[in-house]
């Protein structure tokens, strides 16, 4: 039987598998590479990335001495090797490198010799060339993701739902036929609980404008009281689990959400891969941005979309093997490897075959011309996050106002 990865690659044009066998038609022969990965060798992504990384020594005669560090690995020990004269070619890890400096390579000139960008997502693209004074790209992102909300298909047929909701309205009205039918409509954790929030006052003041609320203290603005009576509505309508308020992650997203006592979540997409052993193979998972509001200045358009990326640093002296290793990893076969056996969206635009639990968020990436920073840019100011994600718990649990809630957050901004 073809593997579902298998079938990915098979549906691939030829010029994208052409791409992707680029490794093919190129000698390395008597070059070393040392790739430092954040994932652990266990994890789906790095079993794939290994097999992957022998697949290239063969075709190419390279030798990959391919390291898990893990992510604490990475963050802490990543600039003391590079600064120490330590070998390290190129490594990958959460979009942005831009903290690195000069440590990483401009791979502008490597993605035109290789006509690389043609299949690839161009908003994310443009979002990885945005992280860079210089508007130039140094990273090239795989391991997509989409925020918006996560749903129960399952529940959502049991309310008589047959289609999932673009508006606020037909949000609501969503809220209701699940709570009519005994079905409880939504959850959260403290680690998530930013993310409607944020997308919610992003759709009506835009992202830019949400890291000044967050990072200036203007919760005084109309539209950020306007969201939190958003919330306020929908606690004051049972929308919300009871359970709510004292959520520590991951105790909504697995004993609730995954477990098909609530019907929607809002989260990245990556939360399929990261309850895949509670829910089981049966599990009917959907996916739809977050609605768009009647007074909003933006619409389904703008979305949170994330991805991991890879770099390759200064010290490397064979850019273009590591270039053509960070290719085969993000294009065809491997790509479609890594996106089926991790959960994960696909980087290579011409892998359409996605994992069956994501295909409802490919319209929305397919559509996506605004990328919103993470939870609509709530998350700006970590000095302030603490006391907003204990206040949005209160809020969604009912147990403050949407004046209360402002008042809070007046009085934590100033210390």
């Amino acid at each position: 039987m073809e593997s579902a990865a298998g079938q990915a690659s098979a549906e691939t044009d030829a010029e994208t598998t052409a791409a992707a066998d680029t490794a093919d038609a190129q000698n390395f022969e008597g070059v070393k590479l040392v790739y430092w990965s954040n994932w652990e060798a266990t994890e789906p992504q790095g079993v794939v990335i290994a097999e992957a990384v022998k697949a290239f020594e063969e075709q190419t005669g390279a030798t990959v001495d391919l390291q898990f560090k893990g992510r604490k690995g990475i963050k802490e020990g990543l600039i003391p090797a590079l600064d120490a004269d330590q070998q390290v070619d190129m490594f990958d890890g959460a979009q942005n490198k831009s903290n690195y400096g000069d440590r990483i390579l401009c791979l502008e000139d490597l993605t035109a010799a290789a006509d690389y960008e043609k299949d690839t997502n161009p908003v994310l693209m443009e979002l990885s060339r945005s992280y860079y004074d210089d508007g130039k790209l140094y990273e090239i992102p795989y391991q997509m993701k989409a925020n918006g909300y996560m749903y129960n298909k399952s529940l959502f047929e049991q309310a008589g739902i047959t289609e999932a909701p673009d508006t606020w309205e037909k949000f609501l009205d969503t809220c209701q036929k699940l709570k009519d039918a005994g079905i409880t409509p939504l959850t959260t954790d403290d680690a998530y609980a930013m993310q409607a929030f944020g997308m919610h006052l992003a759709r009506l003041i835009g992202d830019e404008e949400v890291k000044k609320v967050v990072n200036e203290g203007t919760w005084d603005r109309p539209e950020v009281l306007e969201t939190a009576q958003a919330f306020e509505d929908m606690a004051s309508k049972g929308y919300f689990s009871s359970q709510v308020g004292s959520n520590v992650w991951p105790t909504g997203q697995n004993t609730e959400l995954a477990t098909g006592t609530v019907a929607m979540y809002c989260v990245g997409t990556y939360v399929v891969n990261e309850t895949k052993n509670i829910t089981g193979p049966d599990f009917k998972w959907g996916f739809f941005g977050y609605p768009e509001l009647e007074d909003g200045i933006n619409g389904l358009e703008a979305m949170v979309i994330g991805n991991q990326s890879f770099a390759i640093t200064n010290k490397c002296e064979n850019p273009e093997a590591a270039f053509a290793l960070i290719e085969m990893l993000t294009r065809g076969e491997w790509d479609a490897k890594l996106s089926q056996e991790s959960l994960a969206i696909p980087a290579d635009v011409n892998n359409t075959s996605w994992p069956e639990q994501l295909m409802d968020a490919k319209p929305y990436m397919d559509n996506c011309t605004e990328i919103f920073a993470t939870s609509g840019g709530l998350e700006n100011n970590p000095d302030i996050t603490p006391a907003l994600k204990e206040n949005l718990l209160k809020l969604y649990a009912g147990t403050c106002t949407a004046e209360e809630f402002v008042d809070n957050m007046l009085a934590a901004s100033k210390g």
